[in-house]
């Protein structure tokens, strides 16, 4: 568990490998999606088999990560996710004014589900939420991400999780995801 200082309030951590990811429920209250926060939390610190926080990767059902960063590990780091969890559905937020991705049916990447162009008023906008609600500072690229993951987590009507990044998706963030 997280002490969130601005509220004085005990948050939830679910982990995942050596990945500490945030349980921000309290964006999405009386919806049936969980929503989690993965960024570089991760502690130096092998999860006890007993933790009732220690959850496997196949507990995430989305992914949605932010276009920025370096593409090719980005794009590796898609891929072996999807290796470890073929069921995953993994969303790109890229931006609508200066996009990484080309739009189009035919110009996903492997492995990802969908690619969702975001407004930067709508980034800022996510950003801000974020920063009010739960506390958490981040750069536009987790703009990107946690506005299609708020959106994706309200509009689904079934018991999911999905998670967000609200760092650049790498090698190293997936690594934390793995051990």
């Amino acid at each position: 568990m997280v002490m969130d200082i601005m509220e004085k309030t005990i948050r939830k951590e679910v982990i995942i490998g050596n990945a500490h990811l945030l349980d921000l429920e309290v964006l999405v209250p009386d919806r049936p999606a969980r929503l989690l926060a993965l960024g570089n939390l991760a502690r130096n610190r092998a999860p006890a088999e007993d933790n009732p926080w220690v959850e496997s990767l196949s507990a995430i059902n989305y992914l949605v990560v932010g276009a920025g960063g370096d593409i090719y590990q980005l794009m590796e780091a898609v891929s072996k996710i999807k290796e470890k969890n073929p069921s995953l559905k993994v969303i790109l937020a890229d931006s609508l004014e200066t996009p990484i991705f080309p739009s189009g049916p035919n110009n996903k990447p492997l492995g990802v589900e969908r690619i969702i162009q975001v407004s930067k008023k709508m980034a800022d906008a996510s950003r801000a939420f974020l920063h009010q609600k739960a506390g958490i500072l981040t750069g536009h690229v987790a703009g990107l991400a946690c506005g299609v993951a708020f959106s994706l987590a309200d509009k689904i009507e079934i018991e999911t999780t999905v998670a967000f990044t609200i760092t650049n998706f790498d090698l190293s963030l997936l690594e934390q995801l793995q051990q």
